[in-house]
């Protein structure tokens, strides 16, 4: 067994790589099974705004739209 990564033989690398992707392969499986519900719809929560509000600034007769 190879202690350090500096002198790790290919074998050693090759084992680390696939231990690597088999744990993400997991982990994407656990992540998207526990997921979201399908009916993910564009639900909006709060008050809806009006984009196009203009707003006078104090000291000055121009107004912006914010």
């Amino acid at each position: 067994m190879n202690h350090s990564l500096l002198s790790a033989s290919g074998n050693t690398h090759a084992k680390i790589a696939g231990l690597a992707v088999a744990v993400s392969l997991v982990f994407m499986a656990v992540v998207s099974a526990s997921g979201t519900p399908s009916d993910t719809s564009a639900r909006t929560h709060g008050p809806i705004v009006k984009a196009t509000t203009t707003t006078t600034i104090a000291g000055s007769s121009h107004s912006a739209v914010r």
